[in-house]
Parts: C-alpha cells; structure tokens; sequence
C-alpha cells in the first residue's frame, strides 16, 4: 500500500499565542527548508502538510465565540474575520513552503467538507487525491466551517486530518506527525515525557494535560491527544515531536528514531 504523511506544523510553534499576529518568521523558515529537504528523500511516501491557527485565528475565534455558532449579531462578521485570519498565516505557511521547493497546493477545510450540528456530513476528497497522484503536496490548516444548524464552528488541524484520514487511509498506509513547540506529551512535572500513549494509559496522562499557553479555542495538548486516538482506532500511528530542535521534524519525517511521543 502507498505511503501518506499527515504532517501538522503546530500554531504553538510558528507563532507566539500570547501575541495577536505574533508570527516566529525564523522558525517557520527553518521548517519550511527541512520540510523541502525530507521531501526530496522521501522515496514513493505522499505528503499532506496542515498548519494550525495560532495567534491569529484562535484570537479572532475567542473574540467572536465562533465555536459556539452564531451566538450574537456580531457572529456573522466574526466568521468573516475567523476565516481572515486562518489563511492570514496560511498564505505565509505557504509562501515559505514554496520557496523551500515543497510544491504545496492550499486547500480550503471548509470547501473540502460540509458540517451539521458540529458533525461532519460529507468530505471531498477527489481532487486531493488527483493532487497526491500527481506528487504535489497538499496543504490545510485549522479552518471555520459552514455549520448548517448552528452557522458556524471551528475544525482545528486535528479534527482536519482526522476526516481526511477516514477517506484517504483506504488508499494510504498514513502514519501522523505532529510538529509541536514541546518535545512531546511531558508528563507531571515536565521532567519527562510519555514516550507511548495508547487507550492503557490515556486516564492517567489526561490528568497531566491541560490547555495551551496563550489564546487557543481548540484545546491545546488535550485536544491533540485524543484526535490522535481516535485515529489510533483506525491503527493510524502519531507521533508528537519538537519544531524547536533543529533537524528533528526532518529526521521524523524520513522515518528516523526521534525524541518524541507515539500514540497508537
């Protein structure tokens, strides 16, 4: 069976959540190029790249309540300005991917799914796969969806690929990576991390879990976590790993042995 990454350059790592629009340009650079470099090694593997909202959308998302649908007469314009944001940074995600020679192709979620009362309802994948087919690497990111009862509702980069990974692991052997401003999942303390998460061990490494730093409406290392084990019951592996140790995601992504944490 052919190969597919799911690769998620976090929000936590390209920017700084506690800053509106603050954007590490150095950071998604140097990921960008290790991302062009694994490309160029990565044999017969397909790539998804997905990055998530980080100080921009989730600002705008929290301002407008957009994850509980339209709640007031300023959620309409509040969508608006959601969506604004979210391809705000992935236009510059995109930019630099390009100028790394990653031949990316920017998807819209909302335009690839439709959404009731918070449920995905269908999801179009047909051009997507024409794009793999042709050795082109598409890219999403955490997007407001068009929710036909509530009007509207946030889908992070997890939730994303979790549906695009229903539909596309008929096809792939999909293995996840998640690029993450931590080393990995740390448990009480941060003297360590969890190397393995599975369903076992889940209850006592939720009781180490919490948000995010800064502003982040989709529920920060929590939420990762358990959209990585919903996949896990597809027996799609993740791994969690550090964008902020140069070399690592480039190592991870051509199959080496990295500090991280696997969830299966």
């Amino acid at each position: 069976m052919k190969k597919l990454i799911l690769l998620k350059i976090g929000g936590g790592v390209i920017t700084d959540k506690t800053v509106q629009y603050g954007l590490r340009e150095e950071v998604l650079i140097r990921l960008a190029h290790e991302i062009g470099d694994a490309w160029q090694k990565r044999g017969e593997t397909r790539l998804i790249i997905g990055n998530g909202a980080g100080s921009f959308a989730h600002y705008s998302a929290h301002k407008y309540r957009t994850m509980e649908g339209f709640v007031n007469e300023e959620s309409r314009i509040g969508m608006g300005w959601v969506r604004h944001d979210a391809v705000k940074l992935n236009q510059i995600v995109f930019e630099q991917l390009l100028v790394a020679d990653v031949p990316v192709f920017s998807f819209s979620p909302s335009s690839l799914m439709s959404v009731r009362e918070g449920k995905t309802k269908n999801v179009f994948v047909e051009a997507m796969n024409d794009l793999l087919d042709k050795e082109m690497v598409p890219l999403v990111y955490g997007d407001v969806m068009v929710d036909e009862e509530k009007g509207c509702i946030v889908y992070s980069t997890e939730r994303v690929f979790d549906e695009l990974a229903k539909y596309l692991s008929k096809d792939y052997e999909v293995r996840v990576i998640h690029v993450s401003a931590e080393e990995g999942v740390y448990k009480r303390g941060k003297a360590s991390i969890y190397t393995m998460i599975n369903q076992t061990n889940f209850a006592d490494v939720k009781e180490h879990l919490g948000g995010s730093n800064g502003v982040d409406v989709s529920g920060g290392m929590l939420h990762k976590v358990e959209e990585c084990l919903e996949l896990a019951k597809m027996g799609i592996v993740s791994q969690i790993v550090s964008g902020m140790v140069p070399g690592r995601v480039l190592d991870t992504i051509v199959g080496k042995k990295v500090k991280g944490t696997i969830i299966k």
